[in-house]
């Protein structure tokens, strides 16, 4: 039987990764993509030795390290820079999970991927659990989290489709969700909740 490919997604800041952490902690494999683009980056990567290629040596760090606040304005400067930035490390992000995905003999994995709808990547899994929060903690938890401004923090959301096209987007697909507008032990609560669904498709 193959494995069921979970996606996990949802707006900046809004909860994925604490869903994911949670999921993790009752044993069920999960990968982030997140991390996987902090791997296709390290010193001596082919993914870091092209953003070099484009951007210079000026987003390396004094130990030959990315620099990320670095590409993080360079991603926000302009679309040009945000489309060539991604068309180098999506592919790489891609192959790595795959390839970590492979790896495993499990029942199910959860996959915590940013941009499922805006890269249309839907086709490559069987169901989705999308996290939603309303805007007002969206902002106060990017701000918190990042340090970022009020501006900054606007760039970064609105960056990213809104829930209803989200919801639109990956329609096709079996979907949870989950809301996460209050505390920490109200989301833990709902994650076990859906945990119990997801061990017994």
């Amino acid at each position: 039987m193959s494995i069921i490919k979970i996606a996990l997604t949802g707006g900046i800041a809004c909860g994925k990764s604490r869903v994911g952490q949670i999921l993790s902690g009752l044993n069920v494999d999960v990968i982030s993509l997140d991390k996987l683009a902090r791997d296709v980056v390290k010193p001596d990567t082919l993914g870091l030795k092209k953003l070099i290629k484009y951007f210079g040596n000026d987003i390396l760090n004094a130990n030959k390290s990315l620099n990320r606040n670095t590409l993080r304005k360079l991603l926000l400067e302009n679309k040009s820079n945000q489309q060539l930035i991604e068309a180098v490390l999506h592919p790489e992000i891609l192959i790595h999970m795959q390839t970590a995905i492979e790896k495993l003999k499990t029942k199910l994995v959860v996959v915590e991927i940013p941009l499922l709808a805006e890269k249309n990547l839907t086709h490559l899994f069987d169901r989705v659990i999308i996290v939603n929060c309303n805007e007002k903690q969206q902002f106060k938890r990017l701000i918190a989290r990042d340090n970022l401004n009020l501006k900054e923090a606007k760039s970064m959301i609105f960056a990213q489709v809104n829930h209803s096209l989200r919801l639109e987007l990956c329609g096709k697909l079996p979907t949870d969700i989950i809301e996460n507008n209050l505390d920490i032990d109200n989301l833990t609560q709902k994650t076990n909740q859906l945990y119990k669904k997801l061990i017994n498709l």
